[in-house]
Formats: structure tokens, sequence, C-alpha cells
């Protein structure tokens, strides 16, 4: 693939890198809460703009990066290279960052890293692609960043990956932060939010 068939990065690289950064700082400090996606960058298919604003925002040079075969394209795989520099490894478990289906979540967030006690920090940051949010499994969230508690439903996203999710949950300080990216907005859930089901 040559630099001209590569998709675009941010238009406005220092700006746009900006306020994506802020966007996802905010949807972390506040889990469950939707938020539009500040800018709207070309997507390389089968990514959608979440994932394309949280990749070009969080990946570096110094990170490690592992992409599911269904979202693996080439120009996937040319884009990441070629804007972020992130390092691609072959064992989901050795992974900084994944990117991935919702529909995939079940079986694949028990295999990504949890960090240690003494290097919490070192945990794996899952990317789940949704088609937006407003799905029928819903819960309920609480914890930190939360007043009281809220409601959360990303599309696709089903009972047995809620359970995950909930496990992952019950591993605090240890476990994986997640996002959920749309294709107009992104959502996060980091492993301090408690889940428990609807009380509706």
């Amino acid at each position: 693939m040559t630099v001209q068939e590569l998709t675009p990065g941010f238009s406005d690289p220092v700006r746009d890198a900006a306020v994506s950064f802020r966007c996802l700082l905010n949807a972390m400090s506040r889990p469950g809460l939707v938020r539009a996606l500040p800018v709207q960058p070309d997507c390389p298919a089968p990514f959608n703009a979440g994932a394309t604003v949280i990749a070009l925002s969080l990946l570096d040079a110094d990170t490690t990066v592992w992409v599911a075969d269904s979202l693996a394209s080439p120009v996937v795989t040319a884009h990441i290279a070629f804007h972020t520099g992130a390092k691609p490894v072959a064992t989901v478990g050795d992974a900084a960052f994944v990117f991935a289906p919702i529909a995939e979540l079940p079986e694949l967030l028990p295999q990504l890293s949890i960090g240690t006690p003494e290097y919490p920090d070192r945990a794996a940051t899952l990317i789940a692609l949704v088609d937006g949010f407003g799905g029928a499994e819903e819960r309920r969230l609480s914890g930190p960043g939360i007043d009281g508690n809220t409601e959360m439903a990303p599309i696709g996203l089903n009972a047995a990956g809620w359970d995950v999710l909930a496990m992952n949950a019950g591993l605090f300080p240890l476990g994986v932060d997640t996002f959920f990216a749309g294709p107009s907005s992104v959502a996060a859930l980091p492993r301090s939010t408690r889940i428990s089901p609807n009380a509706a």
C-alpha cells in the first residue's frame, strides 16, 4: 500500500488530537456517559469513527496493539502503523490496546492483561466497536465518577458480555478498562465501575 492510498489521519493533527484526547478522558472519568466525537476523521474500513479517533489519540510508538482478524483489513493495519507507529503483537494478552467488535467481547476480555498488584497500570484497554447506544441489554452502573447510578446499553452487548464485564470489575484494582466506540460517539467503562441489573 502506497502513502497515496492511506486513509488520512486528523485534518488538524494538533487541535484534533487535543480535543479528542479530552473527549476520551472525560468519557473514562464519567463512566456510561455517551460522548459525541469532537471530530469525524476518515475511517479505514471496517473501523468506525470512534475506533479511529481512539487509535489516533491514544496509540503511539511506545504502545502495543492487537486488532481482531475481523477488523484487521490491510487499510486498517497500514493506517495504525503509519499514523501511530504502534507495535502490532500476535498474542492478544501481550497488547496494551485491543480493538474488536462488541460481539467478540465475552470470549476476548478474559484473555487480556489485567496488570499486576505492583503495576495495575499495565492492564490492557479494550476498544469494542458498536453500532451505537440504546441496546436491548441495559445495566445499572455505579462507582467513581457516577453520581448515584446511571444506565448504559451499548448496541450488541449481550448478557454474556455484561457478565464478563461484571467479573472484570470484581478484579479491581486489577482489570481491563473498556471503551465502546460508535460511529459518532464513545462511552467508557473503567474497571472501577460496579455493574448491576437494571431495576426496571
